[in-house]
């Protein structure tokens, strides 16, 4: 119940209370005072009647007649006269009329005046007695509209107290609204502070809550900080602090194998030659001086573009990778400008020179593929003994140019969203008991009567600005599988449902229509669009729990350094990436990874489920570590 409800019945309660009483004691003091003036009034007129009728002949029928005269214009209960010897010669009573609230009057306030009697003279002599009693109806009907006119008061009095009362708890109440929202935010996973309000009681929850919150957000950076010295002992080269080759080659089997729209892209290699003879010549120190200097410009680039990898894979190799990026060459003379600048500030740029190779890569092409025609690229570079760049081909013959290729995705892509041509294909999300957590639907279309995976047309769907089709397509593909099958389901979506505003508002409203089945639906965006577009995953956020579906982040692990985040983002699940998931079994490091990652979720509430798992023994060890969940080929 509310405050405001109950505001109101407390005012009516306690006006209702004070009126009652009121009117009980005033009704007491109303009715004896009546009592009082009618026996007065019947003294007076006794004694007013007595006095005319000894002024007159006593006889018998001149005092009927009188009597009954002065009974009919009074207001008289009765009026008798009685002889000197005690026989009543006259009494009349007056048909008394008595309504049905005079009955519950007369037993709560009774009026029990005395009849009025005098004594009736001839000259010294008495002749007899007049007796006379008021009708004491209109008292009890003065008791009632007293009684009107205190409910009257009482509802005004409760219509006033009330409306003043309520604008009053309203002013009082307003500091509430915040840690009202503070505290749902909270009960959703999201921690905040709030500023604390002047009114003492509020302070001291808000206090308490911003405490929460404050504890939380120091726990995540503690956790994220800590996760961050393991990945630079994994993960990172000691002198440069970029990606390690091991490491490197994973994000970049990541990339190959993902079905986001990174499933494309591009990737160069630059080396620094002479590297050998600078040690000679400078010495080790102010050498590798310079390759942290390296470091620190490559780890400021992936700054400003948080998609791209950046890795040393040998002494001299310098590695950028760049998903979604369709220029090769552009990437290529990024990484060599940056490394350049890097040189030339050590003054060493002169005694080295910075071939490049670059290449595009996409989805299905494999490490060594790539990798060995990257190498051969650069080795053709080195040859020339300057700091040329090769573009490296993918495959051998010839290359269809990227404008063909728009044009075929374009025109497949709008043909299989206009034609219902999409398809869902689904893979179990299964707890440690076996039990099912949800299926996930994975987006595949058909092409010339091919089923092409999503990581193949998915980089055209961002490059077309097709994001808000296929996530509308795919909703409605996952609510028809809800209402066919009854399964929890999980899809993914674009980027654009955090950038574009209407397809969160398109969403709810699709979601309420279907309310059983959105409370079966699990929405998923990847942690790189849900990191770099904070305002428009809240607002989605929002969207998704006001229409009872679930929201959670797919493929974390990358942003190590915006784990806190995670306070603030509002969501149901995470998904660590089977970057982080493969090999734990064998991997000490990248099994304590998953376990920090792990707690992370569980002191948030968090299911936190492990993907990509390739074999049972790291299924195994997924679930002892404690993810409420497991996904990949392992699963079944």
């Amino acid at each position: 119940m509310s405050l405001y409800k109950q505001l109101w019945i407390a005012i009516i309660f306690l006006l209702s209370t004070v009126f009652g009483i009121a009117f009980l004691i005033n009704g007491v003091s109303t009715s004896k005072y009546l009592e009082q003036q009618l026996s007065q009034k019947n003294s007076d007129d006794a004694g007013a009647l007595a006095l005319s009728l000894s002024q007159q002949e006593l006889d018998p029928v001149l005092i009927e007649l009188q009597l009954a005269s002065r009974l009919d214009q009074g207001h008289y209960k009765f009026i008798a006269f009685t002889d000197i010897s005690g026989e009543t010669l006259f009494r009349r009573d007056n048909p008394k009329v008595t309504l049905p609230h005079h009955e519950w009057l007369a037993a709560i306030f009774p009026i029990n005046a005395e009849t009025g009697e005098s004594e009736v003279l001839n000259g010294w002599s008495q002749m007899g007695t007049v007796t006379v009693a008021s009708d004491d109806s209109f008292a009890y009907a003065e008791l009632w509209h007293a009684g009107e006119r205190t409910l009257v008061a009482l509802l005004a009095a409760v219509i006033l107290a009330g409306a003043l009362g309520s604008l009053l708890l309203r002013a009082i109440l307003r500091p509430l609204a915040q840690v009202v929202e503070q505290a749902e935010a909270i009960g959703k996973r999201r921690f905040m502070n709030l500023p604390e309000p002047f009114t003492t009681e509020f302070k001291v929850v808000t206090m308490s809550m911003n405490t929460l919150s404050a504890r939380v957000k120091d726990m995540l950076t503690r956790e994220s900080q800590r996760l961050e010295r393991q990945r630079e002992v994994s993960d990172l080269d000691s002198t440069t602090g970029i990606l390690q080759r091991e490491a490197f080659m994973a994000r970049l089997k990541a990339k190959l194998s993902s079905e986001g729209t990174d499933a494309s892209g591009a990737i160069a290699l630059v080396r620094v030659t002479n590297l050998a003879r600078m040690n000679q010549t400078f010495g080790r120190g102010p050498v590798d001086t310079t390759l942290k200097t390296i470091g620190i410009v490559l780890r400021r680039l992936t700054m400003t573009e948080p998609n791209w990898v950046t890795g040393r894979l040998n002494g001299s190799d310098f590695v950028l990778l760049a998903p979604e990026e369709r220029d090769p060459r552009k990437v290529a003379s990024t990484l060599q400008r940056v490394i350049a600048d890097a040189l030339l500030e050590s003054s060493m740029r002169d005694k080295t020179t910075l071939p490049g190779a670059c290449v595009e890569y996409a989805s299905g092409d494999t490490i060594s593929r790539v990798m060995t025609t990257l190498d051969a690229a650069l080795m053709a570079a080195d040859e020339k003994q300057d700091s040329s760049i090769t573009l490296a081909s993918r495959h051998s013959g010839s290359v269809v140019p990227a404008r063909e290729q728009a044009n075929f995705w374009r025109d497949a892509l709008s043909q299989a969203l206009e034609s219902d041509g999409l398809i869902l294909e689904f893979f179990p999300v299964l707890t440690n008991v076996g039990k099912l957590f949800h299926q996930e639907g994975m987006v595949r279309i058909r092409v010339n009567n091919e089923l092409c995976p999503a990581g193949a047309f998915m980089p055209w769907i961002h490059r077309l600005d097709l994001g808000g089709e296929l996530d509308r397509a795919v909703v409605k593909l996952a609510i028809k599988q809800i209402q066919r099958t009854g399964h929890a389901t999980a899809i993914n979506l674009t980027a654009n449902a955090l950038i574009d505003p209407t397809f969160s508002t398109w969403l709810e409203g699709a979601l309420l229509k279907h309310k059983i089945v959105a409370e079966r639906l699990n929405l998923e965006v990847n942690e790189a669009s849900a990191y770099s577009h904070i305002d428009g995953f809240q607002r989605l956020s929002r969207r998704i729990q006001a229409a009872g579906a679930k929201l959670g982040i797919e493929h974390m692990g990358y942003r190590i350094d915006e784990v806190g985040k995670l306070s603030e983002l509002g969501i149901d699940y995470i998904k660590i990436d089977g970057l982080f998931t493969n090999g734990i079994s064998n991997n000490a490091g990248t099994a304590a990874l998953l376990r920090t990652y792990i707690n992370i979720g569980q002191t948030l509430g968090l299911p936190c489920i492990a993907e990509g798992i390739v074999n049972s023994a790291d299924l195994q060890v997924a679930y002892e570590l404690g993810a409420s969940a497991a996904s990949g080929p392992a699963v079944k």
